[in-house]
């Protein structure tokens, strides 16, 4: 369950249901998707193995064939527009210019950023590639979309504010989970009736999964669900958990996520690095239960003691948090149906899709 993809598959969504034809250029792994008027397209295969999330040689390698097919379609194809998500921003941003199409950047988080968190490049050429090649797509853009106000805040630094268009991740609870599926898969995990405290994401450094394990140990009483991760991940995070009672499932359906919900008593984002929102905070509050965050930026541009029980980000204090959602369960009920009533409010399939719309209608003068 592994945010930008859900992202960028909530986008086409979005704009197939406001009448555009769609075609998406993706790598050549990933699962397939089927939509009316969606045309999935994949740049060469190489043998680079494995993709994992974040910054990697292999995305280096990828990128390639990546740029050259995104190049071949635009120059072969008649688009009104080019929608290019993070680095494919960086990659096409030229040729739209050269071509007149206009661009659309949509930056689910910063790439220069990106390769600070991750330790792939502090400093140096590459740095500085990514830099101007960001600076260059920002000022190129029609418009540009972010997914929260940190982001909002970075991009206008250099893109001209009228064309940056805020658009938060939609939850992906669409419907409710069917009573059935919840009681398998509690059957499943072999769940106890002890409260369950989910996570359910990639197991990226930056997610704070270490932090969120040693806060485990010091929780007696819950038992923990944590959905994700690649199998080293998975086994590194068992050992640090220690007596902790926890069920680490590995990757899921996206499909899976309202039973998870439903099963969950607490869900928790322990995020340690990193300004954008994560999007499985929307989901987390769509589903009308508590949520345990880290008191950082990533989180409070969204979240305040009304809608969350924030902490600071140490194993005691997420362990407190998690305690006291538990034990005091008005309270968390009040917070947690405040956040189900935010999202309904302002961050609903609905709203995601007149957002989307607000921010095309920006790049029509662009395409005459």
């Amino acid at each position: 369950m592994r945010g930008t993809p859900l992202a960028v598959l909530a986008m086409a969504k979005a704009l197939l249901e406001l009448g555009h034809d769609v075609d998406l250029l993706a790598y050549p792994q990933g699962a397939n998707v089927e939509l009316p008027r969606l045309r999935l397209l994949r740049s060469l295969w190489l043998p680079v193995g494995h993709v994992k999330p974040g910054p990697s040689l292999q995305k280096l390698l990828l990128d390639v064939p990546f740029a050259l097919e995104a190049a071949l379609r635009l120059l072969l194809g008649r688009y009104d527009a080019v929608h290019a998500v993070e680095e494919a921003a960086h990659l096409v941003a030229p040729l739209a210019r050269l071509l007149r199409v206009p661009l659309v950047m949509d930056v689910d988080s910063q790439i220069p950023d990106q390769l600070r968190y991750s330790g792939f490049a502090t400093r140096g050429p590459l740095l500085d590639l990514a830099e101007s090649l960001e600076r260059y797509a920002l000022k190129s853009a029609a418009a540009v979309i972010t997914v929260c106000k940190s982001l909002s805040d970075g991009v206008t630094r250099v893109a001209p504010r009228e064309r940056v268009f805020q658009i938060e991740d939609p939850p992906l609870l669409e419907r409710p989970a069917d009573p059935a599926d919840v009681a398998r898969l509690r059957a499943s995990l072999g769940l106890s009736d002890a409260p369950v405290v989910l996570y359910a994401g990639s197991f990226e450094p930056y997610q704070g999964l270490e932090l969120l394990a040693d806060a485990a140990q010091r929780v007696t009483g819950a038992q923990f669900v944590l959905v994700g991760g690649e199998p080293p991940q998975i086994e590194a995070l068992r050992a640090r958990l220690g007596s902790a009672r926890a069920i680490l499932t590995g990757k899921r359906d996206p499909s899976e996520l309202p039973a998870f919900l439903a099963l969950a008593d607490v869900v928790v984002s322990p995020r340690l690095h990193g300004t954008n929102t994560p999007f499985k905070v929307y989901s987390y509050l769509a589903s009308g239960k508590p949520l345990v965050a880290t008191r950082l930026l990533t989180h409070t541009q969204l979240l305040d003691d009304a809608l969350a029980f924030l902490v600071e980000p140490t194993p005691q204090a997420f362990a407190d948090g998690i305690r006291q959602a538990l034990a005091e369960p008005q309270e968390a009920a009040r917070r947690a149906e405040r956040g189900r009533l935010l999202i309904e409010r302002e961050y609903s399939p609905a709203r995601f899709v007149e957002k989307v719309r607000a921010a095309y209608a920006r790049i029509a003068p662009a395409q005459r």
